[in-house]
């Protein structure tokens, strides 16, 4: 079993707290960070603040987002340029969100992230992309998003991240898809630890996610019993995703470890 987590740059600039949590769950060997970056440019410095303390106290390899919207060419090579100082050679691309409004390319931009995609390859980048085990807010359909992946496999990725999901139909349907069509792309399971119920409702229903009932109904207001429920589901949404076939999980840690270290733990992922 192969682990990566998601961090973000935190609102108050504390880098070392960040780094700190990430240092207790280090130990279980993650094979990635990845680090969120802002859509339109809100948090980018942020973000290449937070990257430059994690390499400062760590080895693992660092692989920030990063966005096209609102971005020219010219925009994204001088990010690249200052990734690539800080020893980034890998990145997560995505399209990015343009707040309420429809999304529109810049005129002097990239109008899909397929080609995108191809234009981080041509600069020796390795590109990791997103993957939708439910269709995204603003897709047409699950197809639709299968298309993209595809496209945006041929243009030069072979790593996706899935969103996070609890639906292990879902989950089963895209990984079925990803094999019939012959998408040449290895999955990463995106997993979402529970640590607030209501908050992960509240994100789950901007990202378009469904929470099945099942799930809501084993939290109350008994913080140890609403630990081990988050466990529970943790584990064993783990454990039916490798009967599934997949070996690789990465974490959206909230930047918070305390859950993750006793799910780790009771699944003695060191041994």
């Amino acid at each position: 079993m192969k682990v990566s987590y998601e961090f973000y740059p935190p609102k108050d600039l504390d880098y070392k707290k960040v780094v700190n949590e990430f240092s207790l769950i280090n130990r279980y060997k993650p094979s990635f960070i990845s680090i969120t970056y802002g859509a339109m440019g809100s948090s980018q410095e942020k973000s290449i603040g937070l990257i430059k303390a994690f390499k400062e106290k760590t080895n693992v390899d660092i692989v920030p987002h990063l966005t096209l919207v609102g971005k020219s060419k010219s925009d994204l090579i001088k990010i690249i340029d200052r990734f690539k100082s800080l020893s980034v050679n890998k990145i997560v691309a995505l399209r990015g969100d343009s707040g309420e409004c429809k999304f529109q390319a810049h005129p002097d931009g990239f109008n899909n992230t397929s080609d995108f995609v191809k234009f981080l390859t041509e600069s020796n980048l390795e590109v990791f992309v997103s993957a939708y085990p439910e269709s995204h807010p603003d897709s047409e359909s699950f197809d639709f998003d299968l298309k993209l992946l595809k496209e945006k496999t041929f243009a030069g990725s072979n790593q996706c991240i899935s969103q996070f999901c609890f639906s292990m139909r879902d989950y089963k349907k895209l990984i079925d898809q990803i094999s019939k069509r012959k998408i040449e792309n290895n999955l990463t399971a995106g997993i979402m630890p529970i640590y607030n119920i209501n908050n992960l409702c509240n994100m789950a229903k901007r990202c378009g996610i469904h929470v099945p009932a099942e799930i809501v109904e084993q939290f109350s207001d008994d913080q140890a019993q609403n630990e081990q429920a988050a466990i529970n589901i943790c584990i064993k949404q783990i454990k039916d995703l490798q009967n599934m076939g997949i070996n690789n999980f990465h974490f959206y840690t909230l930047n918070q470890s305390s859950l993750l270290l006793k799910i780790f733990d009771e699944i003695s992922l060191t041994n």
